[in-house]
């Protein structure tokens, strides 16, 4: 699916830390690839005009929408100072008080590493009040579309239905997470076949596939040009949440061909953030719990105060602390210049009216975790893939430090670039796929997928503890047929075929059990508990085939086709019927 026959191509990046959106009108794009896609303009804390808002989300108390981004951070603060001053009152929700409003925030990590999926997931929000996560991500999608919608009709007479959506997901989640993303984009207005999801490493790839950053030097003259054939590059996408790594070769058509599986991790900005909460609640306990919970809105300061700070840890300059202000509520802890300044774990940490300094070197410290893990990943991947640039991209890869621990891990083998707008790569390049998605013309499949079958019971080869388990009268059960494994290469439009007689039959329908798994070669879909291997085969969800009443089908048999290569899976079917070959409904259920 790509935006032909639409005017505008809107890309919606729900990030971890921060969000945003991008578009561009279809005659700009003719006109010049990669100019001219609008990012809207949004205030961050110290009132400086940036390319993305706060991921936070305010919803009222009936669960309706109040505000997004920094906005609804600002908004739930000001409710808390009128709480606490005893003149807060909401014309709409009279009876309440700000611990009944939901604020959210970082809630994209909940979608990570989950294979299986329920449709009903809860959140719990800052004051630890569960609520539904489908709503969240519906809520903060429909802040985007809407406010795109208004930027894009103010400007001409597009309408609505001229518009085509990409939404940007992580390469490394699963197939259920995509379907649950891409459910809750359609309940906040999206129509299915405007949307398209993108992999976000991918689409920074194809944003930097056309950034003039590589020297080349031709009869006398040197020029910075764009990756030519045969280049490979890796793209390290470093959010607030996670990592995504993927490698690149352009080919002779510029089309580019992912040649490694993507990876990835919670390797993000975050894990700075909660590291540094993290001393407060060493050092203070349950007196920062206590406040935490009774001043939410001073420690959203707290935590809003280092974000700011964050990136220009690394700069050359003169200064040996980090100076933090402290919300009134830490202020008033009994004798917090000596908690802070005796704590024997955190030592060097200084207090001066109202202000904690901490040593430079104990912050930079707290980067040192993420920062292994992301070079000791690159560092697997070019022993096996030999790259010309290593392209740093996401908000998390601005920060100084983290650009010269990466750049210091490999410049001796390899260019480490930060490009320009790297923190909107991601969405500008989001923009570019909704135009032309067949710039990714070979990925490689991060699951092995099948399904589950019987055969033969042979006691020769099927002699182990674990296969006996598996045996039934004379045939062995559960085993694993993969229609494709985790590593092959896949094209657009790849089909994979498996025939099949569900036990599963209804009068209208079929179910057929779906199962992934990150185990290049699996052998069974489930085991014992005693067997269960380091890399479990789970039932992800179920294909759904309707034929219309069973009686007309000539017998029970399915052809399940399933197609690969784009950034989500997709299926179709095929019966006899009537003495006839006929397409048949079908389509994946992976949220349970």
């Amino acid at each position: 699916m790509a935006a032909q026959n639409f005017q505008v191509v809107v890309a919606i990046d729900i990030g971890s830390a921060f969000s945003g959106y991008a578009y561009k009108f279809r005659t700009d794009n003719k006109k010049d690839y990669t100019k001219k896609i609008i990012c809207p303009i949004w205030k961050n804390n110290s009132n400086m005009a940036v390319g993305k808002t706060a991921s936070s989300l305010l919803l009222n108390p009936d669960g309706t929408f109040n505000s997004f981004g920094l906005n609804a951070e600002d908004v739930y603060t000001a409710m808390c100072r009128k709480f606490i001053a005893g003149s807060f009152h909401d014309e709409k929700f009279p009876t309440k008080d700000p611990k009944d409003w939901f604020l959210f925030r970082n809630f994209k990590m909940e979608l990570y590493e989950k294979e299986i999926m329920q449709k009903d997931m809860k959140i719990k929000d800052t004051t630890g009040k569960p609520f539904s996560l489908r709503t969240v991500f519906r809520e903060s999608i429909g802040f985007f579309k809407k406010h795109a919608l208004n930027a894009i009709t103010r400007q001409t007479t597009v309408l609505p239905s001229d518009v085509f959506w990409v939404l940007t997901i992580p390469a490394i989640w699963s197939e259920p997470a995509k379907q649950f993303m891409r459910t809750a984009a359609e309940e906040a207005g999206i129509p299915a076949e405007s949307l398209i999801l993108a992999l976000e490493p991918e689409t920074a790839a194809l944003f930097t596939k056309e950034q003039e950053l590589i020297r080349q030097s031709k009869d006398g003259k040197v020029n910075l040009v764009p990756f030519v054939p045969k280049s490979k590059f890796m793209v390290v996408d470093l959010g607030g949440g996670t990592g995504d790594i993927t490698v690149h070769e352009v080919q002779d058509d510029h089309t580019l061909h992912e040649i490694n599986m993507a990876t990835g991790g919670p390797w993000g900005g975050n894990r700075i953030n909660e590291a540094f909460l993290g001393i407060w609640k060493d050092i203070l306990q349950n007196e920062y719990l206590e406040c935490s919970k009774n001043y939410p809105d001073e420690i959203l300061d707290l935590q809003q105060n280092f974000e700011r700070q964050k990136r220009n840890i690394g700069e050359e300059t003169q200064k040996q602390y980090l100076f933090i202000p402290l919300p009134e509520c830490l202020r008033e802890v009994d004798d917090i210049k000596a908690k802070l300044q005796g704590s024997k774990k955190y030592s060097g940490i200084r207090y001066a009216r109202g202000k904690a300094e901490f040593p430079l070197q104990m912050i930079e410290d707290l980067f040192k975790e993420p920062i292994r893990d992301i070079t000791n990943q690159i560092s697997k991947l070019i022993k096996n893939n030999a790259v010309d640039a290593i392209i740093l991209a996401g908000g998390f890869s601005e920060s100084t430090f983290v650009y010269k621990s990466i750049k210091s891990s490999f410049e001796s083998s390899v260019i480490v670039l930060s490009p320009p707008e790297c923190s909107l790569s991601v969405l500008k390049g989001a923009v570019l796929y909704g135009f032309h998605p067949e710039q990714i013309s070979k990925r490689v499949s991060r699951y092995s997928y099948g399904f589950s079958i019987s055969k033969p019971f042979d006691p020769v080869l099927h002699c182990s503890g674990r296969d006996t388990i598996h045996k039934y009268n004379d045939k062995l059960e559960d085993v694993f047929l993969p229609i494709v494994r985790a590593g092959d290469s896949v094209l657009p439009n790849e089909m994979r075929e498996y025939k099949c007689r569900p036990a599963d039959f209804c009068p209208n329908f079929a179910l057929v059990e779906f199962y992934g798994t990150l185990d290049k070669d699996p052998k069974y879909v489930n085991d014992p508990e005693l067997f269960i291997p380091e890399i479990p085969c789970k039932h992800i969800g179920d294909i759904k085939v309707e034929y219309g009443d069973k009686s007309n089908l000539d017998n029970n048999e399915i052809l399940v086709k399933v197609v690969f290569g784009f950034t989500q899976l997709s299926v179709s079917a095929e019966c006899s019927i009537a003495g006839e070959k006929k397409q048949v409904n079908a389509h994946f259920e992976l949220l349970k």
